[in-house]
């Protein structure tokens, strides 16, 4: 044991999947890769300014972010169509974990939302090194749901003030909603029709014209109208100079203090980053036919983040947004986010000057466009018809988020995750099961839920019972008063139970021990019980703690088929010549 928990947990050197990829690179791949680059430059490069925004920072530290991940990310990670860089829960994350710290000052806030990315990436590439790629099974994906969608609403309410032209204020988003309503009498109708009609126009193109770069040409728009129609003066804010040239690598100067006081948030982000992330690179590998690698991943976002904070970012993740972008453009491989790396260079070094008059409040619309997909109503509709437990915790979660903020929002996430699989081993599905009209081979058509199939046969005296989960010491008692139940329930008076155990993989002292006075129990009111499809591990489970000496070898059946059989031989001989 000791030796499996060492290789578990053994620390090994990062792979470099850009080897497994870069030599077996095909020619035609190069123009869908190329096509993609410039497609996601146009997404990125507006985006990316205003998840600064977004993040507290200068429009600049969003294209700072962006460029160390996309070359970590390419020669680290496993998805060859997912983007890394800045994003909007992230930035809006990053935000709301420093302002509280920075206390006003611009180039505190800088430094620190710069070591929130190095805490991020040191925490992600420590759990990469000891494989702990596991951790994003625990991840309950309605609960995910939820914590995306009241994030979305907090970002959206944030942004809200610049579309409007007011201060703006208040804290979580209630306090935000209530301090935007109050400051309405103040709003700025040439920003507000600014921002609106640049929120129209994003949603209308992507409505219309899903391939055009929507927020690109909004971004191009807002700057001539600034020019051609002199709003400036008319109160609209303008993001003004961006300075040109390309970042230096900086360690952001802080002291012990701040570490400690902003671990939990890096804890926190990392969690988001790496579940978010994990769900995008997994979606997408799974639409191309081939796998990913969680620990690399990890290992590849937290190489990302570490560049991020060096090069004066924030903290970064997989971009849902950008990532379909690239994948709908034809993107083959990261040979595409290296040609974007490029492609920012030069952005960087060139263009910047051209921005100096994009309105404040596009960069708002910007924001609210890239996050309200992230509100999924589609997964809750289903959520709400295919299962209601799953429905009520990703609501629980969206309501956590709202009421009590990200971080809070996020502790209800991982403990609802946590309390959902208890509570589906504490309550694990259950069926009475009878034999189908025109019984066929496979006994799974052939027995089968007499809820959901009431045409199903039963027998005189026989209850046949499918448990599809675990039995153990909290669901011990849980499976006892099921069975009484159902022994009190029949007529004519139970014979015989026979318990379908082919999905009980283990069972634990308390469990065998109900099990033993179940038996005598069920005895004294005269009637036996029986076990179909015992695994080889809870035969051994029930041998040692002598249940099969107990009941008797003879009561254990290799399918429910011959459990019925055996039944209906001692209790009525002709109708088990008639089965045969």
């Amino acid at each position: 044991m000791a030796t499996r928990l060492v290789r578990w947990y053994r620390l090994e050197p990062p792979s470099l999947p850009v080897r497994s990829w870069l030599p077996h690179y095909q020619r035609r791949w190069l123009r869908p890769d190329l096509i993609a680059a410039l497609a996601v430059w146009a997404v990125l490069v507006p985006e990316g300014m205003a998840y600064a925004s977004l993040a507290g920072m200068p429009p600049e530290t969003g294209l700072f972010a962006a460029l160390a991940p996309l070359l970590a990310y390419a020669v680290l990670g496993t998805c060859r169509q997912l983007t890394v860089g800045p994003s909007s829960a992230i930035a809006a994350y990053s935000a709301a974990a420093v302002a509280p710290l920075a206390l006003g000052d611009g180039s505190r806030f800088i430094a620190l939302s710069a070591l929130l990315a190095l805490l991020v990436g040191a925490l992600l590439l420590s759990a990469g090194l000891a494989r702990a790629g596991f951790i994003a099974d625990f991840f309950a994906r309605p609960v995910l749901t939820g914590f995306v969608a009241g994030l979305a609403l907090v970002i959206a309410v944030g942004q809200l003030s610049k579309l409007v032209g007011v201060e703006g204020g208040g804290t979580g988003f209630f306090g935000k909603l209530a301090e935007l309503v109050r400051q309405l009498d103040d709003a700025n109708l040439p920003t507000l029709a600014v921002g609106v009609v640049a929120l129209a126009l994003i949603f209308a193109i992507r409505a219309f014209a899903p391939k055009v770069p929507a927020m690109l040409i909004a971004v191009a728009l807002g700057i001539a109208a600034v020019a051609a129609f002199g709003l400036e003066e008319n109160g609209v804010a303008i993001v003004g100079t961006i300075p040109d040239g390309l970042p230096s690598l900086t360690i952001p100067s802080i002291g012990l203090g701040d570490v400690i006081d902003l671990l939990p948030d890096a804890v926190a982000l990392a969690l988001i980053c790496f579940a978010e992330s994990v769900a995008a690179a997994r979606g997408l590998a799974a639409k191309h036919h081939y796998e990913v690698d969680a620990d690399q991943e990890l290992i590849a976002l937290g190489v990302a983040n570490l560049g991020a904070g060096l090069l004066q970012g924030f903290a970064v993740d997989a971009s849902l947004s950008r990532s379909a972008v690239a994948d709908d453009s034809g993107m083959k491989s990261q040979l595409s986010s290296i040609v974007l790396f490029g492609f920012l260079i030069v952005t960087m070094l060139f263009l910047m000057p051209l921005f100096h008059d994009l309105p404040e409040a596009v960069l708002g619309a910007i924001v609210i466009a890239a996050v309200a997909h992230l509100i999924d109503f589609g997964a809750l509709r289903r959520l709400r018809r295919t299962d209601s437990t799953d429905f009520v915790l990703a609501i629980l979660c969206f309501a956590g988020v709202l009421v009590f903020g990200l971080l809070v929002g996020l502790a209800i996430a991982v403990v609802l995750s946590l309390l959902a699989l208890v509570y589906r081993a504490y309550r694990p599905s259950f069926a009475v099961l009878g034999r189908t009209p025109g019984a066929v081979d496979d006994e799974r058509l052939r027995y089968r839920g007499i809820e959901d199939h009431p045409g199903s046969e039963t027998f005189p005296g026989l209850v046949i019972l499918r448990i599809d989960g675990e039995l153990f010491f909290a669901n011990a008692r849980w499976f006892r008063e099921t069975v009484r139940a159902l022994v009190r329930e029949q007529t004519p008076p139970v014979r015989e139970l026979l318990v379908h155990v082919g999905a009980v993989p283990h069972l634990d002292t308390t469990a065998a021990t109900m099990l033993k006075e179940l038996i005598g129990e069920l005895r004294g009111a005269g009637a036996d019980l029986a076990f179909a499809r015992a695994t080889t591990g809870l035969l051994h489970d029930m041998e040692r703690n002598g249940i099969v000496e107990l009941v008797g070898e003879a009561r254990f059946f290799d399918t429910v088929a011959a459990g019925v059989d055996d039944y209906l031989r001692r209790v009525d001989p002709r109708s088990a010549m008639d089965l045969g």
